[in-house]
């Protein structure tokens, strides 16, 4: 993920946090084919960032991110990661 970076003093240090739904991989983002017929993505639909990206994906159902069992949450609530200057 390729994003911008805000530090601010309201979390606390060491959470990062973004809000959802600015960035889609699919949503008309690409092109599909339906019934034999190309209908051309719009690029721009596919600006931003999304928090698919980095969640942990489930080893055996694969496109599916893993559930906290406890709380019944995704994932993302709970990923790692780490921040590098691009």
């Amino acid at each position: 993920m390729v994003g911008k970076v805000q530090i601010t003093e309201t979390i606390r240090p060491g959470v990062v946090t973004f809000t959802l739904g600015h960035g889609h991989w699919a949503t008309g983002a690409s092109d599909v084919t339906i019934d034999g017929k190309v209908i051309k993505g719009d690029p721009r639909r596919a600006a931003g960032i999304h928090a698919n990206a980095a969640m942990w994906i489930d080893p055996h159902l694969k496109n599916t991110c893993m559930i906290d069992k406890v709380g019944g949450s995704v994932s993302f609530y709970d990923t790692k990661v780490k921040l590098v200057k691009v």
